[in-house]
């Protein structure tokens, strides 16, 4: 269970933030990667337990923050 909620719970935050920034904030994809990347190699240099993760999982984070964006993008083009 410690492992659903540290890797897994916030890939879904993630998702979630990424998809309201796409349906609501921004169009540009370079930005959101620029983005996803930026903030994944930030976290490394953080010093506290939270940024504290697997590789893997800052690959996730960033599949996770494109999928949330591309969703986002989806809604906001249904609902014009």
């Amino acid at each position: 269970m410690d492992f659903f909620y540290n890797e897994n719970l916030w890939t879904v935050g993630h998702f979630l933030m990424w998809m309201f920034v796409g349906r609501y904030l921004l169009k540009s994809w370079l930005l959101v990667i620029i983005l996803s990347f930026a903030w994944e190699a930030i976290e490394y240099f953080i010093p506290y337990d939270i940024a504290k993760e697997t590789w893997f999982n800052k690959f996730t984070d960033i599949i996770a923050n494109s999928a949330g964006f591309y969703v986002g993008l989806k809604i906001r083009k249904y609902y014009k």
